[in-house]
């Protein structure tokens, strides 16, 4: 295969090239990635995917052996290490590369999923005035596809509109090819309701009008939770970063003057301790409770 042929097909059609007959053989590992791999918008095949991660795991396989072959040659160890050193590290960055490869998908997938959920209530919202204005259903979707700042819901609905003019497939086949590859089952729901009501020639405009209410209704309610979980974690970072050391500070100063120590431990000691340790610590776990705790997918 030439430069420009590798060009031409890119990243991952090069990698099929060059290692689909070894790839094969790693597929029944990655066989649970199908299924999150479709949902996770990278638009390669499954076979393709298996033959990246085998290629990028060989070379960085062969980075690591000499990256470790280097380290015990310039180390001066012992000819043990010399040769045990290379095989450790590039199997281990091999491993890992792989293990990358599995992963990646499946936390894709979800990452979409959430954003996904955050942007349905908008974008179906924006579906209620189409049909109210007597936009025809495949006509909705065809404006979805076009707008350049619909995020996901733009992406899935032009994979929608694909099926349709490429694939030959009529609206209702091309939901359901949209809800088997959905990244989330709120958006697979909707899409399942949208197919029967236009199918069987409900007013399209009700379900759409309803949907968008619950679905407000959903994201405000999922607002004020957050609000009140961002209240929660600053009364936290109050009380714990900002009274208890001064507390302890004041504490610590009068049984300083009364006693000097406490516990065999100098006052000025426990002082620099609760300003140098306990509120740098204090305030690294702050951040990550409140990073898992508001929801960031929540404008």
């Amino acid at each position: 295969m030439t430069r420009q042929q590798g060009a031409r097909l890119g990243f991952w059609g090069a990698s099929y090239v060059l290692y689909a007959p070894y790839a094969r053989r790693f597929e029944g590992v990655f066989r649970d990635v199908r299924g999150d791999l479709a949902k996770s918008g990278l638009m390669v095949t499954f076979h393709a995917y298996v033959a990246g991660a085998l290629f990028t795991a060989t070379v960085a396989g062969v980075a690591g052996a000499l990256a470790g072959f280097t380290t015990a040659f310039y180390g001066g160890l012992p000819l043990g290490f010399m040769l045990l050193l290379p095989v450790g590290s590039g199997a281990l960055a091999f491993a890992g590369c792989l293990a990358a490869f599995y992963f990646f998908p499946t936390t894709r997938a979800r990452s979409r999923g959430r954003r996904l959920d955050a942007e349905l209530p908008y974008a179906v919202g924006h579906m209620s005035v189409l049909a109210t204005a007597g936009v025809t259903p495949e006509r909705i979707f065809d404006v979805l596809a076009r707008e350049e700042e619909g995020g996901v819901v733009a992406h899935e609905s032009r994979m929608l509109v694909r099926d349709m003019a490429t694939m030959g497939m009529d609206l209702s086949q091309a939901v359901e090819a949209e809800i088997r590859r959905s990244p989330s089952d709120r958006f697979g729901d909707f899409l399942d309701g949208f197919r029967s009501a236009s199918v069987s020639g409900s007013d399209l405009t009700t379900y759409l009008g309803r949907a968008a209410s619950a679905m407000m209704l959903d994201r405000r309610l999922q607002a004020k939770a957050v609000g009140e979980n961002v209240g929660m974690v600053a009364e936290i970072y109050t009380i714990v970063l900002v009274v208890a050391p001064l507390l302890l500070l004041i504490m610590f100063s009068v049984m300083g003057a009364i006693v000097g120590s406490l516990g065999g431990l100098n006052v000025l000691t426990l002082m620099y301790l609760v300003g140098y340790l306990f509120v740098p610590f204090g305030g690294l776990v702050s951040l990550i409770l409140a990073d898992q705790t508001v929801r960031k997918e929540v404008d």
